[in-house]
């Protein structure tokens, strides 16, 4: 087992979880290789190599942002090892809903490849403003609009929220949402679905799953399963602040689907045209982008139960 550390995850709280489960996992006799990571680059080498080191299962442990650099790592080497995954990181999506029974020194973890199952994935291709193209995988979400900016805003925190996030998961992501609510405008953009037609639309939010969770602890009640070969897709329409408000609350508590300003789809492509370019975010990393077209790679990968 190679498990690619990013000790910088969460505001740098990373190291200390991470000490405590190594403790834990030398005591459960588990063998295992550490490889230490600051970048993607980093990742994609030991990744790459992992197999003729012996390795089957790849760990990620970090946040949502390590595991999908471990994912890309998988898929763009072809590398044939099942994806584990240890959550150090701030929101742990990845790793939702959590279970008591798969903790270890109190930190949910993914490590049984023997239960391992093969999981879709989605792969965008992304052209950012400049129409460069590139392509990215991601195994949990997509998202654009509010939620998207959210994000942006969390990756590149102000003071407030810097120190938040060493303190409080949840007032830090309360602070961003209020922050990017505050700041938002609708977004106008071509959406086509499959083989329809491009149509345009205007909107607070979309999110394209292949997993309910997302911005630790807001959930989707819309069905989507991890190997049926579809996105939900979820649009928020165009709304106020306080409805923006008020269906985050519900979110928190499962109530999407029959809203006031909701719509929700089944898509196994999607495709996306926006002037000017918006924020584009995939498993909690986020790009600046004008278009993406986005489809389910049924089965991709193999990820630990």
């Amino acid at each position: 087992m190679l498990i690619v550390v990013n000790e910088s995850a969460h505001a740098g709280n990373a190291a200390g979880r991470w000490r405590k489960v190594a403790t834990a996992l030398e005591k459960r006799g588990v063998s295992f290789e550490v490889a230490p990571t600051r970048t993607e680059a980093d990742a994609a080498r030991v990744v790459a190599d992992a197999p003729r080191r012996g390795h089957q299962v790849v760990v990620a442990a970090g946040g949502d942002g390590t595991v999908n650099g471990v994912l890309n790592a998988i898929l763009a080497n072809n590398v044939d090892v099942a994806l584990g995954a240890i959550g150090l990181g701030s929101s742990n999506d990845f790793h939702q809903p959590f279970v008591k029974e798969k903790r270890i020194a109190g930190v949910p973890a993914r490590l049984d490849s023997v239960a391992a199952m093969r999981v879709d994935v989605g792969r965008a291709t992304l052209t950012d403003p400049r129409g460069a193209t590139r392509t990215r995988f991601f195994v949990l979400n997509a998202s654009l609009g509010v939620v998207a900016q959210g994000n942006a805003f969390f990756n590149a925190p102000d003071r407030v929220l810097r120190a938040l996030k060493k303190t409080s998961v949840d007032l830090a992501i309360g602070y961003a949402a209020v922050v990017s609510i505050k700041r938002f405008r609708p977004i106008a953009l071509s959406l086509s679905l499959d083989d329809r037609p491009p149509q345009p639309i205007a909107l607070t939010a979309m999110g394209i799953m292949k997993q309910v969770y997302f911005a630790g602890g807001m959930h989707y009640d819309t069905p989507v399963g991890a190997d049926d070969g579809v996105f939900a897709v979820n649009v928020w329409e165009v709304m106020d602040r306080w409805s923006i408000v008020a269906l985050i609350v519900a979110l928190y508590q499962g109530r999407f689907s029959g809203r006031k300003h909701t719509q929700t789809h089944r898509a196994r492509r999607v495709r996306i045209s926006a002037a000017p370019p918006i924020d584009f975010e995939l498993d909690g990393e986020v790009s600046k982008i004008s278009q993406v077209d986005v489809e389910v790679v049924p089965r991709a990968v193999r990820v630990c139960a």
